[in-house]
């Protein structure tokens, strides 16, 4: 029994996702094991310090039955000796890890980064300021009263652990923050805008100062950005009308040329009837314009026919009679309409001997171009159903794996 290629494919595709989902499941099967200590007894790992308790669900064995246990662990918790090992070398960092973007202790330009734990210790840390008009427990500055000979502040830092607890002091000389030269002229003209406005409340008008310490001062209304962003919103619209209409033009091109490949097979089947019955070619167009002018409110435009009436009219209006044929084939656009507006024409000059055999030869030609496109867009509406499949096949292989991955004891 001989299958299609397409077939072996899908289903060679879809046992190899299974063959990959039960490797994935056998092997997070195997990684589940518990671990076991020199002695050869099961043991569980705790969690490290600070890493936070964890829940265990295993299944005891008990004779020939099987129940399922839920352990609570606690992670990993100091000794005494530790703890105070522990403390000791918090206190040596601390000073460092608390600068932020400073430098020293001993001068502090910028907020202080007094975190609230000491990270993989599961210590917690709860900081006091002496004078919270200038530093607060967060780290934060507060520049309003700084002076440049700098403010000394004790900070305070209780250390943490279960019941356990130790508390360290820092001292730390806080100054004001440095200002470059333009933060520096703009802080100086808000105050000289501030004290002109207190000065000048009785007057009509504000006088604006036109410098700062040498510096001119150029004076404008904010410009409103809006408009830019109208005019980008605008433009991006334009642009997409453009873009849309040239797409939609696309598709009505490409829907028009589908349509015309499948009204062709039955334009040639009925040119052919109707010369084989002893039409002239011209009487046999203008039978076919006639059926579709009567048909057109059922089945709706179609260009093929259109473009026919169009060369009919052409032949009416004196046109010569094979050109029309030729330009019929060049305005439909596709090369089976080329050939046979170049067919008709040739007939036409040399005679209609043999017109109807070499029709009846498009017609069979037609018929399986026409199998051949059913066959081909078959194959891609089943492919088309592959993706759907897929995505199954992955929220199974998710189901059944990722639950998996949870039970593996690291």
């Amino acid at each position: 029994m001989k299958f299609e290629k397409k077939t072996v494919y899908r289903a060679g595709s879809i046992f190899i996702v299974s063959v990959v989902i039960s490797i994935a499941v056998f092997l997070s099967d195997r990684g589940a094991g518990l671990e076991r200590n020199q002695n050869g007894q099961v043991v569980l790992l705790r969690e490290e310090h600070g890493k936070g308790n964890k829940t265990e669900e295993l299944e005891a064995k008990i004779g020939n039955d099987c129940e399922k246990i839920q352990i609570d662990l606690s992670e990993q918790e100091y000794s005494e000796t530790e703890i105070a090992d522990v403390f000791r070398d918090a206190e040596q960092k601390l000073g460092q890890m608390i600068l932020g973007e400073n430098t020293s202790l001993d001068e502090v330009r910028s907020d202080l980064n007094l975190f609230s734990s000491i990270p993989d210790t599961g210590i917690s840390i709860e900081w006091d300021s002496d004078r919270h008009q200038v530093i607060d427990s967060q780290g934060t500055i507060f520049q309003d009263d700084l002076t440049e000979d700098g403010t000394l502040v004790k900070l305070t830092a209780k250390l943490k652990y279960k019941e356990q607890s130790e508390k360290y002091e820092f001292y730390v000389r806080i100054f004001p923050a440095r200002e470059s030269k333009k933060e520096k002229i703009v802080r100086e003209l808000k105050e000289a805008v501030q004290k002109e406005e207190e000065d000048t409340r009785t007057e009509k008008y504000l006088i604006l100062p036109d410098e700062i310490n040498g510096t001119k001062i150029t004076w404008s209304h904010e410009k409103n950005s809006g408009t830019v962003g109208i005019l980008i919103a605008g433009g991006g619209a334009a642009v997409m009308v453009f873009v849309s209409e040239n797409q939609k033009k696309k598709e009505k091109k490409k829907r028009e040329s589908e349509e015309m490949r499948r009204d062709y097979p039955q334009i040639i089947n009925r040119f052919s009837l109707y010369i084989g019955a002893g039409m002239s070619v011209r009487n046999a167009w203008q039978r076919i314009t006639e059926d579709y002018r009567k048909n057109k409110e059922r089945t709706g435009r179609r260009k093929a026919y259109e473009e026919m009436i169009y060369t009919e009219n052409q032949m009416k209006n004196k046109a010569a009679e094979s050109e029309c044929y030729e330009e019929y084939g060049i305005r439909c656009g596709l090369s089976v309409y080329r050939r046979f507006g170049t067919l008709l024409s040739q007939n036409l000059r040399k005679g209609s001997k043999g017109l109807s055999e070499l029709l009846k030869r498009e017609t069979g030609e037609m018929f399986e171009e026409r199998k051949k496109q059913a066959r081909k867009l078959g194959e891609e509406a089943g492919t088309k159903l592959m993706i759907p499949l897929f995505m199954m096949l992955a929220v199974v292989f998710i189901i059944v794996i990722v639950p998996a991955f949870f039970t593996i004891q690291i």
